[in-house]
């Protein structure tokens, strides 16, 4: 039986993403959930997904996606929120200051930290995985303190580290960055097939996982519109998120989970 890490990392995006979520941890359809602790619904969103986390125990993985580019976060250090404002800084700022070697360490780390803290206090229990939004942690000076800072958290359990690009070259590279710390980087597998079709999806997902090593993680996007993700994104993405919404709920993907021996962890 192979074991794969289905996961979602935009919890706190909107009501409607986050309330899929919640409810396909409780029937087992997801086996990872990622925390934009940085967003604005993060206060708010939280307790209910403890409440989720209490019922459900210590499966599946609850932990946090940290955020240091990108729309609807916000810097939760002061450092951050000193230098940058109220807006994150755009990805691509990050990308050429990582390429020119000029990354603000210290300022990243702060955040970082902060990022970490607030899901751990509100949440009340350490993180189980770790990701990084919009992919920086391919980014290997980004990955590299990301890696320390949590090292530096001291958890009594290190977090699983989610490697951002589907690379055996990068997998190994980053693995054996983080195993002086204690942390153990998932492989990366192709997310889920963006259709808006809930038949082509079901159809493509029947050999979507073949290959793949145990517990690769594999990135997914339900959700359910509400006027927050109307607004913030185009009705392409949200029909993605409302196919896959609808096939993952659906009793023909657990028969292929079961047919293909695929173990949800």
């Amino acid at each position: 039986m192979k074991r794969i890490t289905l996961g979602a990392l935009d919890y706190g995006v909107s009501f409607g993403v986050d309330r899929t979520l919640r409810q396909l941890l409780l029937e087992r359809r997801l086996s990872a959930v990622g925390c934009l602790v940085a967003s604005s619904l993060w206060s708010r969103e939280f307790k209910p997904l403890q409440e989720v986390a209490d019922e459900i125990g210590g499966k599946p993985l609850i932990g946090v996606t940290l955020a240091f580019s990108g729309d609807r976060v916000a810097p939760v250090s002061a450092r951050m929120q000193q230098v940058y404002g109220p807006v994150m800084p755009s990805r691509t700022k990050w990308v050429h200051r990582s390429f020119l070697r000029l990354l603000p360490d210290d300022i990243l780390r702060e955040e970082a930290r902060a990022q970490l803290d607030r899901f751990v206090s509100l949440m009340e229990r350490e993180p189980a995985i770790v990701a990084v939004r919009d992919g920086l942690l391919a980014r290997f000076a980004l990955a590299r303190l990301v890696i320390d800072t949590i090292a530096e958290c001291k958890f009594k359990t290190p977090p699983l580290l989610i490697c951002p690009v589907q690379s055996r070259r990068a997998h190994a590279r980053m693995s054996a960055r983080a195993a002086p710390n204690g942390v153990k980087v998932l492989p990366r597998g192709p997310s889920l097939p963006e259709t808006d079709n809930p038949e082509e999806l079901q159809v493509r997902l029947e050999h979507h996982f073949d290959g793949l090593a145990d517990m690769t993680f594999v990135a997914s996007i339900p959700g359910r519109a509400d006027k927050r993700l109307r607004r913030d994104e185009p009705q392409e993405k949200i029909a993605i998120r409302e196919c896959q919404r609808e096939v993952l709920a659906s009793g023909r993907f657990f028969r292929t989970l079961v047919a293909k021996d695929v173990f949800l962890h």
